[in-house]
């Protein structure tokens, strides 16, 4: 989660950012927040890692992923930076894979806590829904999940919805909202560019808060790494 410009409200918003920062994918995965139904292939890797600038406060987060042969990516990653060190610990699995002009849907088990406090953190289950249109030119994401935060001791449902517009082979756009019972909403826009194809991506966000008077803007800038 992001850190807190006043220590309850940003601490909840950050929950809401924080279900699917980690999804670690063959399509779309960063710039959005929104996760995905995808994975890394059997025997591939992804780190993924990025800047992330809110309340005039600096984290920085890195997260590597990998598919060891079965049906889990696993995904285990920190920050640093700012008020709080953060660790993060992820499953993610599919029931239907997503193919192109098709439909796909997963499961992510997460767990998000300060490293000064032990692993027992923000417990969190989401749903991932993706449709594929036009031949992946243009996927859609749908979220659905609950967390439970070890400071309220409470389960909030969350939610999302978003999608990735491919430009051409190197360029895409994205565009989503998402939000978290309690601690309200955020739309978000990215772009993301291949360096390398399939290898290497830099891509940056801009999301900010739904309610009136709330800005509260966060940029990031990230840089994926993908092995073959």
């Amino acid at each position: 989660m992001i850190l807190m410009s006043t220590l309850v409200r940003s601490r909840a918003a950050a929950g809401a950012c924080a279900l699917a920062l980690i999804s670690v994918n063959a399509h779309a995965g960063r710039p959005m927040t929104v996760d995905d139904a995808a994975i890394v292939a059997p025997g591939q890797c992804q780190l993924e890692s990025y800047a992330q600038r809110a309340s005039r406060r600096t984290e920085y987060w890195v997260t590597p992923a990998c598919n060891a042969g079965g049906a889990w990516e696993l995904a285990a990653g920190g920050s640093w930076g700012g008020d709080a060190q953060y660790g993060r610990l992820q499953a993610k699995t599919l029931f239907k894979p997503l193919e192109a002009d098709g439909w796909g849907i997963g499961l992510v088990l997460s767990d998000q806590f300060n490293r000064g406090h032990g692993i027992a953190g923000d417990l969190s289950a989401n749903l991932p829904l993706s449709v594929s249109l036009r031949g992946d030119a243009v996927l859609a994401h749908f979220n659905a999940g609950v967390v439970r935060t070890r400071a309220s001791h409470g389960a909030d449902a969350t939610w999302g919805a978003g999608a990735e517009f491919k430009l051409n082979e190197r360029n895409s756009l994205t565009s989503e909202v998402f939000g978290q019972q309690r601690a309200g909403s955020r739309y978000q826009f990215g772009f993301a560019h291949a360096l390398i194809p399939d290898r290497m991506q830099l891509d940056t966000s801009c999301s900010r808060r739904l309610a009136r008077g709330a800005s509260e803007t966060m940029v990031t800038l990230g840089l994926v790494l993908q092995t073959n």
